[in-house]
């Protein structure tokens, strides 16, 4: 019962954080709360799983935050595979961008930058998200599996093609 209130803590403090990485990669309303409900279901069971499978469960290498939201950049690459599998192309859809992006001053800067975001590939997509969202070369390395030194490039990458697509 414990763990659960504990789970319930992290998913309610996190959720914020779930939000903006599923709308990252995600433009439809509904998608977007489905990804979200599978990252939720991702992080219950892996704070779950610390007891039956170590070697899944958080060791406290990298910070809650962190560990967390590697587990949503996973399902979220896994989930916009998932979708180009299928051939489905969501084109419409309610989405709230102010929510996504708080830190842009007005509404349509939100709209362009996240419209450009979902024109990257993926690699650099998901650098970019994890720096919009705080974390520091070290962490976005830790979160992707990659060295600093790629963390880097691809950022630098990713900087100048959003440039391009922005202008």
């Amino acid at each position: 019962m414990k763990a659960d209130v504990q789970i319930n803590t992290l998913l309610n403090e996190y959720a914020p954080l779930l939000a903006r990485v599923a709308a990252t990669y995600e433009i439809n309303q509904a998608l977007q709360d489905e990804l979200i409900q599978e990252m939720s279901l991702a992080v219950w069971r892996a704070f779950e799983s610390n007891d039956s499978s170590p070697d899944v469960a958080f060791r406290g290498d990298a910070s809650i935050k962190t560990y967390i939201a590697r587990i949503a950049h996973n399902k979220a690459v896994d989930h916009v595979i998932k979708e180009q599998n299928r051939k489905e192309v969501a084109s419409s859809g309610s989405i709230d961008y102010t929510q996504a992006l708080s830190a842009h001053k007005s509404p349509d800067d939100s709209l362009d930058l996240m419209a450009a975001l979902r024109k990257l590939t993926l690699k650099y997509r998901q650098v970019l998200a994890l720096q919009l969202e705080g974390f520091n070369q070290s962490e976005i390395a830790q979160t992707l599996g990659l060295s600093e030194d790629a963390v880097a490039k691809r950022a630098s990458r990713a900087r100048q093609q959003l440039a391009s697509l922005v202008e």
